[in-house]
């Protein structure tokens, strides 16, 4: 392993858990966690869906998405509904409090994101999304050999 290779790994863990440890304190204004946040913010862009694609697009697992789910609806911000046509599928949809939460902590999340990396050269930032994922796309094509 190169010293450069070391020093990416290091930059990108330090700048994620910064990253991360500034959102969490700020989505803790609101009594959530990033991942309640991940799927309330999902559903109110995307409308109801099925529990295992929310799991895939926030990132994490079936049983942990399950965990979240419930932690929202005993908040009664989600509901479920079986699918008819195939009873292993569940949709997870807002409810009307849950759109309302989400409604207003997304805007004020968006500003906090702005105050947040707004002073970054907007360049910089599409540089950045650029280089962050030809990685990713190396990093697949390394794990698939």
């Amino acid at each position: 392993m190169s010293q450069e290779d070391l020093k990416i790994v290091i930059a990108l863990a330090r700048t994620y858990n910064q990253l991360f440890g500034q959102i969490e304190q700020h989505l803790r204004r609101f009594k959530l966690t990033t991942s309640e946040f991940g799927v309330l913010e999902f559903l109110y862009h995307k409308g109801e869906q099925p529990t295992q694609v929310i799991a895939e697009k926030i990132l994490v697992t079936s049983g942990t998405v399950t965990y979240i789910i419930d932690k929202l609806s005993r908040k009664a911000l989600v509901a479920r509904r079986g699918c008819e046509e195939d009873k292993r599928i569940t949709y997870v949809s807002l409810t009307e409090a849950g759109w309302q939460l989400i409604d207003s902590v997304f805007k004020e999340h968006e500003n906090f994101l702005d105050d947040l990396l707004g002073s970054f050269e907007t360049t910089k930032k599409e540089e950045l999304i650029t280089l962050l994922i030809e990685l990713q796309q190396h990093m697949k094509g390394v794990s698939n050999a």
